[in-house]
Parts: structure tokens; sequence; C-alpha cells
């Protein structure tokens, strides 16, 4: 594994764990807080470790090699494509009530980690068109 690999996930993985431990956190928060700055609060404190990992995601893709980083813009422009494609038509199907209407926060809390789903899903399926060393 090259150096920069081993950086990220060095940075990637406890900002993941911290991400995962303050949503299980906000999810037992979320009864009981009265007050609106506790909210926001509670509300904004997941979104630091978020920060931390696109941070470190835009590191790794610009201190990798040209082959790297073209797979990992193929790779971002196909998940970006998939996930704003698949919520336009989800939100075009709740337009037209063909579902039940679900809450936006309950929708819109699941773009970002299915953008790094499908990103993680599309790098694998763009690396294999190109010969690895």
């Amino acid at each position: 594994m090259r150096k920069v690999h081993r950086r990220y996930l060095r940075e990637f993985l406890p900002a993941s764990v911290a991400y995962a431990v303050l949503i299980i956190a906000y999810g037992f928060l979320a009864r009981g807080l009265e007050s609106v700055l506790w909210r926001c609060l509670r509300v904004v404190l997941p979104l630091v470790p978020v920060i931390l990992m696109i941070r470190v995601m835009v590191r790794v893709i610009r201190d990798q090699d040209e082959l790297e980083r073209r797979i990992d813009l193929e790779a971002i422009a196909i998940a970006s494509m998939v996930t704003g494609f698949g919520f336009f038509t989800f939100g075009m199907l709740l337009g037209a009530s063909n579902w039940q209407a679900a809450k936006a926060d309950a929708v819109a809390i699941w773009v970002l980690p299915y953008l790094f789903l499908s990103f993680g899903l599309a790098k694998i399926w763009v690396s294999r068109r190109y010969p690895t060393g």
C-alpha cells in the first residue's frame, strides 16, 4: 500500500468512527432537549467528522498519481450523477403522489452516505477498466 493510501486510512477511519459515535449519540440526545441552542449543537456536531472525511478525500485525490486521479474523477462523476438522478427521481415520484409523502429530513440525511457508497462502487467498477501495475 502506498504512503498516500496509508495516510488516507489513518485519517479517514478515526473520522468515520467519530461520525458513527456522534450519529448514535444524536439519536439518544434527540429526546428531551428543549433549548434551540442545544438542538442546533446536536445537529452540527456530527458534521465536524464529515468535514474531516471530505478533507481527507480531497487530500488523497490531490496526492495520487495521474491514473489514480483519473479513476477517482470518473468515479466521482458517475457517483454524483447516479446520486443526483436517484434523488431527483425519488422527488418526482413523491411529487406525483405515487408514494406516501416522506419527511424531507428523512430523505435529505441519506444523500451524502448514498453519494459515498455510490462513489465506492463506481470506483471499483471504473478501476476494472484500467490496468494496474
